[in-house]
């Protein structure tokens, strides 16, 4: 599991390389019959240069050891 100040790169787009500085809930968007599923987890991300990429999916992260 990814959390904030974790070293972290994209696994489809290695240039996306930072550290997490926030993780939030985002919106479902998958719906079940049941209803709507649980939302996602989205990471803001602060690259080396100091820019902040929002609203990355946890899932396409990977922790850099």
């Amino acid at each position: 599991m990814v959390k904030v100040n974790d070293k972290v790169y994209h696994v489809y787009n290695i240039a996306l390389a930072g550290v997490v500085v926030e993780i939030k809930q985002g919106p479902s968007r998958t719906y079940m019959s049941a209803g709507p599923s649980q939302g996602q987890l989205l990471a803001s991300v602060r690259l080396a240069d100091g820019r902040i990429v929002p609203d990355i999916p946890v899932g396409d992260l990977m922790r850099n050891d």
